[in-house]
């Protein structure tokens, strides 16, 4: 049975498979800083770029979470020479994992939060920009993500003063670590259904016009959101059977996190998140709009007069700021044949 695994045989495993998932995230995280670092000097070289690439959202939330991340799986490592090396002459290796309130665990859990706080911050970061700094679109995942703030704030404290020998599955730390999962899997899902949900109106309203093809940039949204969507439903169902498995599956959030960050961040690297940015930010083209104003009217005109055709071209230069700190200067152009009143 799985809720018989011993919890040295499941600490034994966490360390390896963080490990892995550490050692995945780490070549993404890589990539797509030194990918962020390159275009933003070339966008500052270009004169495109309003503020170093260093100071944007997503690159610091980038770096935040490498850091936690990085911490999380030292501590997970420590913990394990710890039990097997230093505790008891390592004679006693399950007591040394089993007791909560060891402060390298306070600390790996306070870690964990910070990691998951700093996802769904930029997730709501994310459902900010895709709906044009819509304020009001926000509240709700803020309410949520301060919600998270006290839970995993009581998660640290209920673990600081644990005793050994308790349930941690009848403890109120039960309590806190239930509702932390309740409130990032409601952040994560409110925020994904409305991203994908305005792209996807944007796309329906654009294509008609031949706009870019942004469903790639949603996938990718989409796909990470659920990632750790799905992990954390993993983890509560595991906590509410009372599996030490459950350990695994807590330990293995924070790198789960962290990949699901920087996929969002290199697919932006690799500039394929930016017509999505545009296309949502913006809603329909206002020299589109103009164009079928015009053709509409000529429509309407009575076909019985004779009338030479005029050609209108309407051109629009775009100044495009993303999430990054960078401006993308566009022309579009549209061209239409009315007749003259």
């Amino acid at each position: 049975m799985v809720a018989d695994l011993s919890l040295i045989s499941v600490n034994l495993a966490t360390a390896c498979m963080e490990s892995y998932l550490y050692g995945i995230f780490c070549i993404l995280w890589g990539t797509s800083t030194f990918l962020l670092l390159r275009r933003g000097r070339e966008q500052q070289a270009a004169g495109l770029s309003n503020r170093p690439i260093w100071r944007t959202p997503m690159f610091i939330a980038g770096s935040l979470i490498a850091v936690t991340v990085t911490a999380h799986w030292i501590l997970t490592v420590f913990r394990i020479f710890d039990a097997f090396v230093n505790y008891m002459g390592g004679t006693e290796p399950i007591i040394a994992l089993g007791d909560l309130s060891r402060l390298s665990e306070v600390i790996k859990t306070a870690f964990l939060v910070a990691t998951v706080l700093i996802s769904d911050a930029m997730i709501i970061y994310r459902l900010y920009i895709v709906w044009s700094y819509n304020r009001f679109i926000v509240i709700f995942p803020l309410m949520t993500w301060c919600g998270l703030i006290a839970c995993g704030t009581g998660v640290c404290w209920q673990f600081a003063v644990y005793t050994l020998g308790e349930d941690v599955f009848e403890t109120s730390a039960g309590r806190w670590i239930t509702s932390d999962c309740v409130f990032t899997f409601t952040t994560n899902v409110y925020c994904s259904l409305l991203i994908a949900f305005r792209i996807w109106r944007t796309r329906v309203a654009t294509q008609m016009y031949g706009g870019a093809n942004i469903m790639g940039a949603l996938a990718i949204i989409i796909e990470s959101a659920a990632l750790q969507s799905s992990w954390n439903l993993i983890f509560f169902v595991t906590y509410q059977v009372k599996s030490n498995i459950q350990f695994t599956t807590c330990d293995l959030w924070a790198p789960i996190c962290g990949i699901s960050l920087t996929l969002i961040n290199l697919r932006v690297a690799l500039g394929w998140a930016q017509k999505a940015h545009q296309s949502a930010s913006s809603g329909l083209p206002r020299g589109v709009s103009a164009v079928s104003q015009a053709r509409s009217y000529a429509s309407n005109i009575d076909q019985g007069f004779a009338m030479r055709p005029l050609a209108v071209n309407i051109t629009r230069v775009v100044n495009q700021e993303d999430d990054f700190g960078g401006i993308k200067k566009g022309e579009y152009s549209g061209h239409g044949s009315i007749l003259p009143v």
